[in-house]
């Protein structure tokens, strides 16, 4: 289990060129937030409530689409237009799992159902990129390289969002019918508060 403090992700953002910060409030409050018992393999961090602009779209546009300039977005426009890319992260703390969960592999959506028995639901994708962003931009590991995580976000033809596969060419942000499996395509369980 990793734990970010308030002040850590306020470092990682700034390395990152994310401008969103928190107050002296905030990481007061943050930092004696009981945060649950906490799995391992879980990255807990906490987003500041400035989350304006803390959404996909304008993450996409501090980063950039350069693979040789890592982390990256992978240039897929097709997400452009879609509403789930200007969702901002909800302020708190977000635990997310920072691999998919075994059972979870090659099971079509549906199967986040059974998750919530353990405790778990679907991460939004904003959750996603960002705890794969903080990590990096802290320790230089790319989480999720050869897997997805389907995602809560919606998104136009009646496909739901993975965001996965962070390799040399930047992080995926793809779309699939909900029947849709691959040996690949997981769930990161988000952990319930």
């Amino acid at each position: 289990m990793i734990s970010l403090s308030p002040n850590e992700v306020g470092r990682r953002f700034a390395r990152l060129g994310i401008p969103n910060l928190f107050t002296d409030e905030e990481k007061q409050e943050l930092a004696t937030t009981q945060v649950v018992q906490i799995p391992e393999g879980v990255l807990a961090f906490p987003t500041p409530r400035d989350n304006s602009g803390l959404n996909i779209l304008k993450l996409r546009g501090i980063l950039g689409t350069n693979p040789s300039k890592q982390p990256s977005f992978f240039d897929h426009p097709w997400y452009l237009e879609e509403t789930f890319a200007t969702v901002e992260c909800q302020p708190g703390w977000h635990l997310l799992h920072m691999d998919v969960l075994p059972d979870s592999i090659s099971q079509p959506l549906n199967y986040f159902s059974s998750l919530a028995g353990r405790g778990l639901e679907l991460p939004a994708a904003i959750e996603v990129v960002l705890m794969v962003f903080l990590h990096f931009a802290g320790t230089g590991e790319q989480l999720l390289q050869k897997k997805h995580t389907w995602c809560k976000d919606e998104a136009s033809l009646n496909r739901f969002v993975t965001v996965g596969a962070f390799g040399r060419n930047g992080l995926f942000i793809s779309g699939h019918p909900g029947a849709f499996a691959s040996r690949g395509l997981g769930i990161c369980g988000k952990v319930m508060r």
